[in-house]
């Protein structure tokens, strides 16, 4: 990337003009640069985060290998997922509880889970320096386009979204409602989902806003 704009700009490459780039870079693409450190709790959780995903995945497999055949093993593989699932599920949340930005999202937003928790170790930087239009597109949260089509962080705070709706917190319970009945005023389909995806952009804003008033430590 450095190399086309020193072409695009018409500079030689030298210390001075490299530095003048990459800061004209960072500010035009800031998503372009991660952070150089990572905790050893971030690394930890995304670990666990991942673990999960693929657990959950297999569980879905499962369910549907069982109630398709009835097979008493499938029906055990299906029951042991499901308990693996939960226990993990509590662990990361008491690990990602250690990370400065779970902690406030889940005490002030009422957020909490492996979706969250996926999002906050893996993305955490982005919170922090991108701009909130940009976290839009990373999160695809603009135009239409299908489930399957998503990248895992927008199809996990989907995901998060639709869990906090289910469990009504107040919140973003509201926000579900208020565009549920326009959707159903204006005759369009879907309208659980469509107020579902109203709300993952909302979560997006305030932990974009929690992020920037969030110390590291």
């Amino acid at each position: 990337k450095l190399s086309e704009e020193r072409k695009n700009n018409g500079v030689k490459k030298t210390d001075e003009n490299d530095v003048r780039l990459l800061k004209t870079l960072y500010h035009q693409h800031p998503d372009l640069f991660q952070p150089l450190f990572t905790t050893p709790e971030e690394l930890e959780v995304r670990a666990l985060t991942e673990l999960w995903v693929e657990l959950s995945a297999m569980k879905k497999v499962s369910r549907l290998a069982w109630t398709t055949t009835k097979d008493p093993v499938a029906a055990e593989t299906n029951k042991t997922l499901n308990l693996l699932v939960k226990k993990l599920s509590e662990g990361i949340h008491e690990k990602a509880a250690k990370l400065p930005l779970y902690r406030r999202a889940f005490e002030e937003l009422g957020l909490r889970g492996p979706s969250l928790a996926y999002i906050v170790s893996h993305d955490g930087w982005a919170f922090k320096t991108l701009p909130r239009d940009r976290l839009i597109l990373r999160y695809q949260m603009t135009g239409r386009r299908k489930y399957k089509g998503r990248t895992i962080r927008s199809r996990l705070l989907i995901t998060l979204a639709n869990t906090v709706v289910l469990n009504n917190n107040h919140r973003y319970y509201e926000v579900h409602q208020r565009h549920l009945e326009r959707f159903k005023a204006e005759g369009k389909k879907n309208t659980h989902w469509k107020a579902v995806l109203r709300v993952a952009e909302r979560i997006l804003k305030d932990l974009h806003s929690l992020a920037k008033r969030t110390p590291d430590i």
